[in-house]
């Protein structure tokens, strides 16, 4: 007859519950992992790619390239950075909203129109972000 296990609240634990030997671990922040291809299955090497999308060209991005297909690869981390940068530069070509700035003499206020208004009815919080000194993005959260 086998033991039941004794079932444990891992949500809960307390200092004193907390058993068994200290353990070390090396972090090595700027260290990678090899990276392989999908369809080869051989070490990708690093290398300098330039990525368009319609007119927008984003030059010596860093990526991995298949030296026996040529596939090329970005890591998570850049992929993620180049979508936003192309995000941002095509918000540019979007037709938006003209508003005007107004201030009660030591804050600046805007106003939302109505059809940005309605999507914002649930939302309390606000991100302003500085892109450069006359652009910002609001992210609202």
């Amino acid at each position: 007859m086998k033991a039941k296990k004794k079932e444990f609240d891992y949500d809960n634990i307390k200092p004193e519950e907390l058993t068994g030997e200290e353990a070390a671990f090396e972090v090595r922040l700027d260290s990678k992992a090899p990276v392989y291809c999908t369809d080869c299955h051989i070490k990708l090497e690093p290398t300098k790619v330039d990525v368009k999308r319609g007119n927008i060209l984003i030059m010596n991005v860093d990526a991995y390239k298949c030296p026996k297909c040529g596939k090329e690869l970005l890591d998570v981390e850049t992929a993620s950075r180049v979508e936003r940068e192309f995000a941002l530069r095509h918000a540019e070509e979007i037709k938006g909203y003209e508003v005007k700035i107004s201030s009660d003499g030591r804050n600046y206020l805007i106003r939302f129109p109505k059809e940005l208004s309605r999507m914002l009815a649930t939302k309390k919080i606000a991100k302003i972000l500085p892109i450069d000194s006359d652009e910002f993005v609001l992210k609202v959260m």
